[in-house]
């Protein structure tokens, strides 16, 4: 057999092994955080309700400062049927924008379960699976937010982001449609 076929055969057969060695890792499932449960008291609590563009701005005001010295940008906005990440990224050396749409909902701890629904990159439809596992790996998330790519979840764990302070927040009404939003805020009871 010729060399040149041995050599085509053998560098096709590279790029195949490294594409399915991709596809393997960037589909396996990783270790997700479990849920934490609210903390049961009877400290007294104050139900906050806010409205879309009140939860837009709370947000915006949170990841400004997260970010601040972070290479990637970007933001949630919720609006009147999902909440949307929206940012840009260097992709190849590019910058790519990206919008990922979810829905969320509460679950029984207080905590917010964002379900994935759909995702551009550019003009590009990717999978939710790949692209979650990438967000994971490569993007500093806060300790309290947990992505399980198998699922096509992302859970914000509002328990785990109190956890060491003094006030707990959890989530008690997501209305996306008349846009309202209640979350209860418990403060410790002062030492008397």
């Amino acid at each position: 057999m010729n060399k040149w076929k041995v050599a085509f055969f053998a560098l096709l057969a590279l790029i195949v092994v490294s594409f399915g060695s991709l596809y393997v890792k960037a589909t396996a499932p990783t270790n997700v955080s479990t849920e934490l449960k609210a903390p049961t008291t009877k400290a007294p609590t104050l139900d906050v309700t806010m409205n879309r563009a009140q939860v837009n701005a709370l947000s915006a005001n949170y990841l400004n400062r997260f970010l601040k010295n972070s290479r990637i940008k970007y933001r949630f906005v919720v609006g009147a049927k999902y909440a949307t990440v929206i940012g840009t990224t260097k992709v190849l050396g590019a910058k790519v924008q990206f919008a990922m749409n979810f829905v969320p909902e509460k679950t029984d701890a207080g905590n917010i379960l964002l379900r994935a629904k759909g995702l551009t990159v550019g003009r590009l439809n990717l999978p939710l699976k790949f692209v979650l596992a990438y967000v994971k790996k490569n993007y500093d998330l806060p300790k309290w937010v947990s992505i399980n790519q198998k699922k096509q979840t992302i859970l914000l764990d509002l328990n785990r982001y109190s956890q060491h302070q003094s006030v707990r927040y959890t989530a008690q009404k997501l209305n996306m449609q008349a846009g309202k939003f209640v979350f209860r805020i418990t403060i410790p009871k002062g030492d008397k």
